[in-house]
């Protein structure tokens, strides 16, 4: 438990099954950091809970390796780790798992690795784009209308059946 100043008093020892990251640090890349918990005591003493967010902003960054440009939401910590990595390649291929934690991230660096794997096999960047690149998802949903060859049929609502002129 650390005190800030006189009315904020912030939370740092969780037990690690009481630590929760949300959907949102999964889709972005925050470099560990998730919301912080605690509570603000007025002048009464009485307890609020409080939570504290990362500062996050969305950023665009090119990836010499993909040669495409990125865009995320990085937290604030992320972006000055990136500088000093000396690149968003760098930050991405360098950094631990436990530290870049965002599903996004991880699944990033082992496209970029598999991207390095075929172009040290000599293939160009469109063959690796066809075979290494994640496919968009087709909609499964298709719309088949119905066909009547009756001038009425018999459709099932509930209990009983109900006769539908067409």
């Amino acid at each position: 438990m650390v005190l800030l100043g006189l009315r904020f008093t912030l939370f740092k020892n969780f037990p690690k099954r009481a630590k929760t990251f949300t959907e949102r640090v999964h889709q972005g890349i925050y470099h560990g950091k998730g919301y912080m918990y605690g509570h603000v005591s007025t002048f009464s003493e009485k307890k609020t809970k409080r939570v504290w967010k990362p500062n996050v902003v969305k950023k665009k960054y090119y990836s010499q390796i993909l040669e495409q440009t990125m865009r995320f939401e990085f937290s604030t910590h992320a972006l000055r780790c990136i500088d000093k990595a000396g690149g968003f390649d760098n930050y991405i291929m360098n950094t631990k798992d436990k530290w870049l934690h965002s599903r996004t991230a991880i699944e990033l660096k082992k496209l970029m690795l598999e991207v390095l794997k075929c172009k040290e096999q000599g293939m160009p960047m469109s063959q690796i784009r066809k075979e290494v690149f994640p496919q968009p998802k087709v909609s499964k949903h298709v719309h088949i209308p119905k066909t009547y060859t009756t001038r009425f049929y018999f459709d099932w609502r509930g209990p009983r059946k109900q006769v539908v002129y067409c």
